[in-house]
């Protein structure tokens, strides 16, 4: 650090030194911060800091954050969150409204409009679901005030303010998700910065207000994730020999085993693959029992979205659905 940048961080640093911060514009913690996108990024401490002199610490998002822990949720409940008429419905027509972006996104990043469709009405409801949360106010507290991914949510506060400077926006009145996702597709400032493209051609990458900009950056995501074009997501397989042992269940969603592997076991998917393709074996417990289900390259990219089995199937499922509604309403 220069002297002159050393100056200003004791500066900064000096009044707080002594004693506990009342807010986050009087802790050294988020004063160290400062110092650090000065350093960096070239932003003027005392427009930071009067920003966070309007930031105000939300204890209670930190509890939301700590309660996605304590308990796992129930595979048929969180189906129903989102496989449901309610979200197959609304999807079609957002499928009808947005036809023309939804097919160029699959021209140009080959993935498909329902797998583009479900995650949006998985996130957000395809936007229609209440985001009341400042973003800057949801980060300032995971970053500063939840220590379990402070390392986590600092960058992506990092990345907020950058973001927010490069699109010209007011990062004070930008509202999210309790944990600081933004938009119609949920992207983190990170996500945002590296994957959302205009789409629409106006010149901005508004993931807020676009669903043109949404669909592209979902599916430039899922492109640099590694979706594979006109390749299958996920089988279900029945399992018809000896039990399958749990730590091959445990594995995890990357597809690693060969298929054969499975096939010698006595598992039939619910159709042929060749014999080499990688696939991970997935189970949930249903409301008739385990269901299994063979994981594709694709169902893991979708994965990359949410690292987490529920999601990736919701989204599988509720695109299956929304495409077959939409042939059957064409018919």
């Amino acid at each position: 650090m220069n002297p002159g940048k050393l100056w200003v961080a004791l500066a900064l640093l000096w009044p707080f030194a002594g004693g506990q911060a009342a807010s986050f514009a009087d802790r050294p913690d988020v004063h160290r911060f400062v110092v650090a996108m000065v350093d960096k990024h070239g932003f003027d401490a005392g427009e930071l800091n009067r920003q966070f002199s309007q930031v105000k610490p939300r204890p209670r998002i930190a509890r939301m954050m700590t309660g996605q822990f304590v308990k796992a949720p129930d595979w048929s409940d969180y189906r129903a969150n989102f496989v449901n008429p309610r979200n197959i419905a609304r999807g079609v027509e957002f499928w009808s409204d947005n036809a023309e972006a939804l097919a160029r996104a699959r021209q140009t990043y080959g993935v498909p409009e329902e797998i583009i469709i479900a995650i949006l009405g998985v996130e957000t409801r395809y936007g229609k679901f209440p985001l009341p949360y400042r973003v800057f106010d949801s980060l300032a507290t995971l970053a500063f005030d939840y220590p379990r991914r402070a390392e986590f949510f600092r960058n992506e506060l990092e990345q907020y303010l950058l973001l927010m400077r490069e699109e010209k926006r007011n990062p004070l009145v930008v509202k999210g998700s309790f944990a600081g996702a933004m938009g119609i597709p949920q992207f983190m400032p990170s996500s945002y910065r590296s994957y959302a493209v205009d789409f629409d051609g106006d010149g901005r990458r508004d993931l807020l207000r676009s669903p043109s900009d949404a669909i592209g950056s979902v599916a430039n995501y899922l492109n640099a994730y590694g979706w594979v074009a006109d390749e299958l997501v996920a089988l279900r397989a029945e399992p018809h020999g000896e039990a399958i042992p749990g730590e091959m269940l445990a594995a995890g969603l990357k597809p690693e085993r060969p298929v054969e592997e499975w096939l010698a076991r006595h598992v039939e998917p619910a159709q042929p693959l060749p014999p080499a393709t990688p696939v991970a074996m997935l189970a949930v417990n249903g409301d008739s029992g385990t269901e299994y289900w063979l994981g594709l390259n694709n169902f893991y990219v979708i994965s990359r979205y949410n690292r987490s089995l529920f999601y990736a199937l919701s989204v599988y499922q509720l695109g299956e659905e929304i495409r077959a509604a939409r042939l059957a309403k064409q018919f």
